[in-house]
């Protein structure tokens, strides 16, 4: 019997084998990769979850110290500030005046608050009483009713003030409400933070920290991970947990580090402002037995894949290859270059030979364009380079000439902008003629030289030539010096020009350096040539004299001063080689310091109310005597400013004061005052604001509240009639305005004032 050999070369080069063999390495590759990614999981997961927990911590740890830190400084400067010393030094009598100024000096601390405070406290234990954002009451009524906690009666803040080793302490978290004869109102959960003198126990601060707020801040830990705050006696003075039983820490664990002990990992670190231990409590059993779950399943379902894949691979190479296969035998048969198709009786077969042909007759077509266009690929090929600069592009790739020398010549252009707007030309407009006046010059002298507009503002030339040739390129770039002289008044030119460039692939770094060339410009008008780099002199900025001398007499309106300064200054740059670049950032960073100061001291610029702003006219300073110019104006005008503000009389805002001190049981309005004064009350309004840092109601309710406080506590007369004479005529506006002002009901008041 005889057997047929079939040759192994005819299996290899198969296409439908080499197909099948593909698509089962590619499958065996993804096995592979799972298989790896499963390994290397369940070797690097555990130093992931250390590490990412860790650093988590470490952050949230930082963060929780330096708000306490900031919290303490707030505590201090309030402590110490002028009108808490006024109440400190007048123990037997309380000013409400003062303790209303010290209220509202609260609520805009509170309002703008970013410490995650909820209320501050001012705790007088000797006088028993507190003034907190509300406004005041007796220290019994504050901590039983408004603020009321188990863990923190007045009790307790009374033997804590008491104690003179403490100073400042932050203490558990505990849930604080209010509590009224009708209802019970929960404020949430803080942490109390104490402050207190070592020298005094007349006045203690206690701080209402929100510690469920201060957590989600700066917390940011898987959902299942536990977060302690532990005290230096290891109690818990935060927690967010499920757990039921305190957390005791392993003994001599140190300052920071991690333990695992049972299926959690336990990270820990103590805070360096508080001595408080942060501790981190993540499940690890958890985590990883999902991980293992999941990866069974995918090994199954890899399994199940490569009986499928190899199946459909098998089915779709046989249907790939039986069709592929008759199409190449029909295709071998046609000439590439027959003048007509080839023709066969298959339709499908003719389609594809038509279409055949007609991509080699396009193909040809393409070709002969292409040559045609060179030049104009070239150009578009350099300027996309010079683009790459500014997008980072660093891998295109781009079509230039790599064999050729080549110098890059750069035209900065400077226009003084009344005399483009007189001649009736944008910049745009202009550069795009300066662009075609450069190429028709250098067109003459390089037929293969690329002229281009990068910016609105500078035009790119490339020349193909050696160092023999220079003189050529000398002489060009005079002529064109001498065209640009005449334009001298509207435009301001300056010229760039590389030396020779061998290697087309730092093209990039070339165009770079042809920059700085150009940012090396002196000051003057004109048009200038800048072929060789030099050092440019540093730290161009006021002397610490100077600038202590040139501030003080700014917010002084002092220009007989100040204008030197700046002049000098300028002056001093200007001998010690400085660029025009440098000269230009040197005036910006003075104009913004004379803003900021003069804005800091309340005495605002009135040339920032002209159409130009400060920077277009800086920008058209060429030389230094402009510089000097556009300086004095603006120091002069901002010194006017000054003396017109001081010499101005305050008439409005005595008129005012006055009347309301005098009418405060008449009908008061904005715009009844505003008539007297024969100026609008939106006006009136704001002005008193500026004059006062007082809303013109706020300041009525003030005088009337002073009054009504005064004939409570030193007549019998009926709360009606108080109310009456200080300006309201219902009993229940006067008693929700008391209230507001003072904390307490006039009923409450008066009783109090007569114990």
């Amino acid at each position: 019997m005889q057997t047929t050999y079939v040759p192994r070369k005819r299996y290899s080069s198969s296409l439908f084998y080499r197909l099948l063999i593909s698509f089962i390495i590619i499958i065996l590759l993804l096995v592979s990769f799972n298989v790896a990614s499963f390994t290397f999981f369940r070797s690097s997961i555990r130093e992931e979850i250390i590490k990412n927990s860790s650093l988590n911590l470490e952050t949230t740890v930082a963060s929780y110290e330096k708000n306490i830190s900031l919290i303490k400084s707030l505590m201090v400067s309030l402590y110490f500030n002028t009108h808490t010393e006024a109440l400190k030094n007048n123990p037997q009598k309380l000013d409400f005046i003062i303790s209303s100024q010290v209220q509202r000096e609260l609520q805009n601390v509170l309002a703008n608050n970013q410490l995650s405070l909820y209320n501050i406290i001012y705790y007088f234990p000797n006088r028993d009483f507190v003034i907190d954002k509300d406004g005041s009451r007796d220290a019994q009524m504050m901590f039983s009713k408004f603020y009321t906690s188990p863990m923190y009666p007045e009790q307790f803040w009374s033997t804590e003030t008491g104690k003179s080793s403490l100073s400042f302490r932050v203490y558990p978290s505990a849930e604080f409400q209010e509590r009224t004869s009708f209802s019970t109102r929960s404020f949430g959960t803080f942490n109390p933070v104490l402050f207190k003198s070592a020298a005094t126990d007349g006045l203690s601060i206690i701080a209402l920290l929100d510690s469920d707020r201060l957590f989600e801040a700066y917390s940011h830990f898987q959902v299942d991970s536990d977060f302690y705050i532990l005290d230096d006696a290891g109690g818990t003075t935060y927690a967010v947990s499920n757990r039921k039983d305190p957390l005791q820490l392993k003994p001599h664990t140190g300052s920071s580090g991690y333990y695992l002990e049972g299926t959690n990992y336990y990270f820990y670190k103590q805070g360096a402002v508080t001595g408080n231990t942060y501790v981190l409590i993540v499940p690890f059993a958890t985590i990883s037995e999902q991980f293992f779950k999941l990866n069974v399943f995918m090994v199954g379902l890899i399994f199940l894949s490569i009986i499928i894949g190899v199946a459909i691979s098998i089915l779709f190479a046989k249907r790939f290859n039986n069709p592929l296969t008759t199409i190449i035998s029909s295709i071998q048969q046609m000439d590439r270059h027959q003048s007509a198709p080839f023709v066969s009786p298959i339709r499908e077969f003719n389609v594809i030979s038509q279409k055949l042909h007609d991509l080699f007759l396009t193909n040809e077509t393409i070709n002969r364009d292409l040559l045609s266009k060179n030049s104009l690929l070239k150009h578009y090929a350099y300027l996309n380079k010079v683009k790459m600069i500014h997008t980072d592009i660093e891998d295109a790739k781009i079509s230039i000439d790599s064999d050729k020398p080549y110098v890059i010549v750069l035209y900065q252009l400077m226009y003084i902008d009344n005399q483009l707007a007189a001649m009736d030309m944008d910049p745009n407009r202009a550069s795009y003629y300066i662009k075609e006046f450069v190429q028709s010059q250098f067109i003459q002298a390089y037929k293969d030289a690329l002229t281009f507009q990068i910016e609105k503002d500078q035009i790119l030339t490339i020349i193909f030539t050696n160092d023999s040739e220079l003189s050529v390129l000398d002489n060009l770039l005079i002529d064109i010096k001498k065209i640009f002289e005449l334009d001298a008044s509207y435009c301001s030119v300056t010229i760039a020009v590389s030396p020779v460039h061998d290697n087309a692939f730092i093209f990039n770094e070339a165009f770079e350096n042809t920059l700085l060339l150009a940012k090396q410009r002196k000051l003057g008008e004109g048009v200038q040539i800048i072929r060789e780099k030099e050092i440019l002199p540093p730290d161009l900025w006021f002397s610490p004299a100077n600038m202590k001398e040139f501030t003080a007499n700014l917010t002084s309106g002092n220009h007989s001063i100040t204008i030197p300064i700046v002049s000098k200054t300028l002056e001093l740059a200007v001998k010690r080689g400085a660029s025009y670049a440098q000269i230009h950032d040197l005036a910006k960073e003075i104009v913004n310091l004379i803003i900021k100061t003069l804005y800091s001291s309340h005495n605002p610029i009135s040339l920032l109310d002209d159409k130009r702003s400060l920077a277009d006219i800086l920008k058209n300073c060429r030389t230094l005597e402009q510089f000097q110019q556009f300086f004095k104006e603006i120091l002069t005008q901002s010194a006017s400013d000054i003396r017109q503000k001081k010499e101005a009389t305050d008439h409005i805002t005595s008129f005012v004061t006055k009347y309301v001190n005098e009418h405060f049981g008449s009908d008061l309005s904005l715009d009844l005052l505003a008539d007297k004064l024969n100026i609008t009350g939106a006006y009136l309004s704001t002005y008193f604001k500026e004059k006062t840092d007082i809303n013109f109601s706020d300041y009525v309710n003030t005088v009337r509240m002073n009054k009504a406080m005064e004939l409570l506590e030193k007549t019998d007369l009926k709360i009606q009639d108080v109310s009456t004479l200080v300006g309201y005529y219902t009993i229940a506006s006067f008693n929700r305005m008391f209230k507001k002002h003072t904390g307490l009901t006039p009923s409450e008041f008066r009783r109090a004032r007569m114990h």
